[in-house]
Formats: C-alpha cells, sequence, structure tokens
C-alpha cells in the first residue's frame, strides 16, 4: 500500500486566495441552517485567516467577494481542524449568488449544499464512490477500527513498539483494499472524462495523476474548461503535469548537492560512473520499512558489480526519527539523505523550492523508487506495489548479469 500526500496540499491550500477580497469581481451568499446547534459559533476561513461564523436560532450566514468562478469553502466545527476526527469538518465548492446549506452539528460530514452546479457534480462523483465504498465496507471498517485503535494508543502514551505494531497491522489491512482503491481510481478517471468542463473533474484530476504518464495527464488538462485552467487551480494543475517530465526514464537525474546523515556533502556527481537507486522513502512510511530487507538483499548482491542506493527521506521535520529508522532497519550502509523540504517559519508556505531533492524526481507517493545510469541518466522508475518490485528485480538482475 502506498503513502500518498507527498503533495503538500491541505484540503484548505487550493482555495484561500479565492476568498481573498482583493479586486474581487463576483460575490457567494449562503443561508445556513444547522441542526444540534442553536446558539454558538461555527468556524470558516476568510483572507487565509480563522473566522467565527455567529448561529442565531438555528441559523447563519456567510459570504465573501470572489476572484475566481468557483471557490472551496471550509465549515468547522471548532476554530482549528481536527484532521483525525472527519465529522468535525466539511468542504463545498462555492459558485456566485445565492446558496442554501443544511448543516448537522453533530457530523458536518452530512451538510448539504444546493445551489452550486460544481457541488452538484461533487455529489453525482461520491455516490459513485460510495458503491465501491460499500462494496468494501468490511475491509473498510476494519481499517477504521484499527485506526482507532492507533489513535487510543497515542493518547494513552503507549510505548513505540506497541503503536508501531498497530501501523503495521493498519498497514496489511490497507492490502486487502488495493482492489476498491483501483476501482476508485478507475470511476474517478471515467468521470473526468465524461465530465470534462466541469471545474470538480479539474480539480480532482491532481490527485490522480500519480501513475499517469504526461502525455495521458495532459490529454485531460486539454479538455478542461478556458476558464477553469485560468484559475489558481488550474494553474497548479497545469505547473504539476509539466513537472512529471522530471524523474523519467530518458531524462538527466535532479542534481543535487546537499549533506548526508553524518554531516558530510554529497552530489549526485559522487555517484557517476555507478549505477544508483535513489529510494524516496520516509520513517513513519510502513511499505518503505517492509522493503528494506528486499533492498539490503539487493545491496548485497549487486554492490561489488557498481550498485549504489541513496536513501532520501521525508523527514525533514523529525531527524530523529529518520536517524532510528536508519539503525533500526540496518540500512545505514548505504548513503542516506533528507529531502530538503522547508517551510517559511510558522506557516505552510514552501521556501527554497529548488533544494528540496523530491521536486526535482517529481515524487507524489511513497515509495518511489529512481534508478540512474553512470552517466547520470535516468533509466528506470518504479511506484511501488508488487509488479514495480519485480520490475525493478528484473532490471538489475539483467544489467548486472554481464558484471
Amino acid at each position: 500500500m502506498k503513502h500518498f500526500g507527498i503533495i503538500k496540499i491541505t484540503v484548505l491550500s487550493l482555495f484561500l486566495c479565492a476568498l481573498n477580497e482583493v479586486s474581487a469581481q463576483q460575490k457567494f451568499h449562503i443561508d445556513g441552517t444547522i441542526t444540534g446547534l442553536t446558539n454558538g459559533k461555527i468556524y470558516t476561513y476568510k483572507n487565509n485567516t480563522v473566522v467565527p461564523l455567529e448561529v442565531k436560532n438555528g441559523k447563519f450566514q456567510f459570504e465573501a467577494e470572489m476572484t475566481e468562478p468557483v471557490a472551496n469553502v471550509a465549515l468547522m466545527k471548532n476554530s482549528e481542524i481536527n484532521y483525525r476526527d472527519q465529522s468535525t469538518f466539511v468542504s463545498f465548492f462555492v459558485e456566485p449568488g445565492n446558496q442554501i446549506l443544511k448543516l448537522n452539528y453533530t457530523d458536518f460530514r452530512k451538510g448539504v449544499l444546493t445551489g452550486s452546479k460544481t457541488q452538484d457534480d461533487n455529489y453525482k462523483y461520491d455516490a459513485l464512490i460510495a458503491q465501491i465504498t460499500k462494496k468494501y465496507k468490511k475491509e473498510f471498517d476494519k481499517v477504521e477500527v484499527l485506526g482507532k485503535k492507533y489513535d487510543d494508543a497515542v493518547a494513552a502514551k503507549k510505548d513505540e513498539k506497541t503503536t508501531e505494531a498497530i501501523k503495521y497491522e493498519i498497514n496489511d489491512a490497507k492490502e486487502f483494499l488495493e482492489p476498491a482503491y483501483a476501482e476508485m481510481r478507475t470511476v474517478t478517471l471515467k468521470f473526468i472524462k465524461d465530465n470534462p468542463k466541469s471545474y470538480f473533474s479539474m480539480n480532482t484530476l491532481l490527485y490522480y495523476l500519480n501513475g499517469m504518464t504526461y502525455d495521458e495527464a495532459k490529454v485531460y488538462y486539454d479538455s478542461f474548461n478556458p476558464l477553469y485552467k485560468n484559475t489558481e487551480s488550474g494553474k497548479y494543475l497545469l505547473a504539476e503535469i509539466e513537472k512529471m517530465k522530471k524523474g523519467i526514464p530518458g531524462v538527466p537525474a535532479g542534481s543535487f548537492n546537499t549533506k548526508d546523515i553524518n554531516g558530510n556533502p554529497l552530489k549526485l556527481e559522487d555517484f557517476k560512473g555507478k549505477y544508483v537507486l535513489i529510494d524516496f522513502w520516509a520513517s513513519w512510511c510502513v511499505p518503505c520499512r517492509k522493503g528494506n530487507p528486499h533492498l539490503l538483499k539487493l545491496y548485497a548482491e549487486y554492490k561489488p558489480k557498481g550498485l549504489e542506493i541513496l536513501g532520501v527521506s521525508d523527514d525533514d521535520r523529525n531527524e530523529d526519527k529518520w536517524k532510528k529508522a536508519v539503525e533500526k532497519d540496518g540500512i545505514g550502509v548505504w548513503r542516506h539523505v533528507l529531502r530538503g523540504l522547508q517551510y517559511k517559519e510558522g506557516t505552510h508556505e514552501r521556501i527554497n523550492i529548488d533544494e528540496d531533492i523530491s521536486e526535482g524526481y517529481n515524487i507524489h507517493s511513497l515509495p518511489t523508487k529512481i534508478l540512474v545510469d553512470p552517466n547520470g541518466i535516468i533509466v528506470a522508475r518504479y511506484d511501488g506495489g508488487e509488479a514495480d518490485d519485480k520490475k525493478m528485480d528484473e532490471d538489475l538482475a539483467k544489467i548486472f548479469k554481464t558484471k
């Protein structure tokens, strides 16, 4: 089971700019009712800031000027989103004009917005996904139960051995959901293809780029409404698609100049003359950690013939866990570096992006492995899963057969 989410986007980050009140052209207005709360407050975002919405007699109103034709509005039970409790927040696609919203204070996910064509498309898509979720209810329920088990263990301050064991249980349970995820991907791409002029389709493609070629993604993008392609989300999507030209076979490997886990300088050029397998991983990524024994076996077999491995970890904000994982898994026999992910202090704003090694290889999920030849040219990319692991083994065996 691969870990997605390496694209650093929260549920909020793609739409906050759409609610700015500078140079606005249009306005949306929401008349809301909420069951379970007569008087009090709920919360939303406006101009990148959390603001309260007053609830009186079970009713509230919310409006803001828009700089784009569609905006994504988040509503929250508390002033800070609790991502572990999805019943406490919800988001909707809003459009210029009046819309009606019915919320349930007990479970925000039950909220229903009417008056927005984009949100109507979202509901149609959700109904398709719900059919698949129902089909695999037993498997999803098991993952949910294990997730609660993990949260309870963390809350109870259980030892790391206990919490790590639960994480592995969750990963094993998710393996049984691979068919469900495959069906969801098929349904999603069909929805996008059948509804190319929908803003929702364009917005959704971003999360399904992994596994596509550049040409495949560009066909989808070219079919979208020009009005939406000119939005911030549309421009971001195009930028992500253009990044798909990086980290693929036939192009030069992304250069980097950093320091390894021991503080020693390290550049891509240091591997010139050898094959290097760049392993993008993280200490918190269970599939990555489960694959380390196999990597150790490959390293022992092929290092004498000219193979090097470089671990690039997504643990920039937790170096101690990174170092501990390297030691625990016994993978310190090869070089290790951090990807170089940096944020402006106290914000989610990326800085020094050109120093982020993962950016130079278009990494969106973990584990991902890139094989680079002695001349610095990428010869293969392995995006995880049994099929890719088998292909990696076959490629290495062929390369080093005569050496």
